[in-house]
C-alpha cells in the first residue's frame, strides 16, 4: 500500500488525478484489460474511509491517470482543484462480473452467446451486469437480461448502436 497526494481536475463529469509512473510501478499492480489495446493497472483505492476498485489508465507522458467517483468526492466535500490524499494497493481479485442467473443459463444453453459476451471488455460486461442488477424486481432483472441477450444474438453487440 502507498499513500498519495494529488490535485483533482475535471474532464466533463469525471474527476481525475495524475500519478507518476515511477511512484506506481513499485506497487506491482495487476495489469488491466483496456478496450483499444492500451495497458492499465487494477488497484484498490482507499479514500475518506471508502474502498473502491479502480483502474489506472495511461495518462500524459510518464503518468497514469485515475478517475475517482464523484460520489466519493461529494461525501468528502472536495471538488476539482482540491488536493486529496488516498492510498492505492494491489487488487488481484477478478474483475469479471457475477452473471445474473438468467444470463448464466442462456450462456450454458447457447455457447455462441457466451463467446459474443466475452468479445466485449470486462468494463462493458460489468456495466451491463450492474445495469441489470440495479432493477428493483426479479422480473425487471430478467427482462433486462433478455434485452441484452437478444441484442447480442442479433448484432453481436451489447450496445444499441
Amino acid at each position: 500500500m502507498r499513500s498519495f497526494r494529488a490535485k483533482l481536475y475535471r474532464v466533463a463529469m469525471v474527476r481525475w488525478v495524475d500519478l507518476p509512473k515511477r511512484a506506481i510501478l513499485p506497487l506491482t499492480l495487476t495489469p488491466a484489460e483496456i478496450k483499444g489495446g492500451g495497458h492499465g493497472l487494477n488497484a484498490l483505492l482507499r479514500f475518506n474511509d471508502d474502498l473502491d476498485r479502480v483502474t489506472l489508465l495511461p495518462g500524459k507522458r510518464g503518468h497514469y491517470k485515475l478517475a475517482i467517483k464523484v460520489e466519493l468526492l461529494k461525501a468528502a466535500k472536495v471538488e476539482a482543484g482540491d488536493t486529496i490524499e488516498f492510498t492505492l494497493e494491489p487488487d488481484t481479485a477478478s474483475r469479471e462480473p457475477d452473471l445474473p442467473e438468467e444470463m448464466r443459463k442462456a450462456f450454458q444453453a447457447r455457447p455462441q452467446l457466451e463467446a459474443g459476451w466475452l468479445n466485449h471488455s470486462v468494463a462493458i460486461r460489468r456495466q451491463v451486469v450492474r445495469y441489470i442488477m440495479d432493477a428493483k424486481t426479479a422480473e425487471t432483472q430478467a427482462k433486462r437480461c433478455w434485452i441484452f441477450l437478444e441484442r447480442l444474438a442479433e448484432t453481436g453487440k451489447l450496445s444499441g448502436d
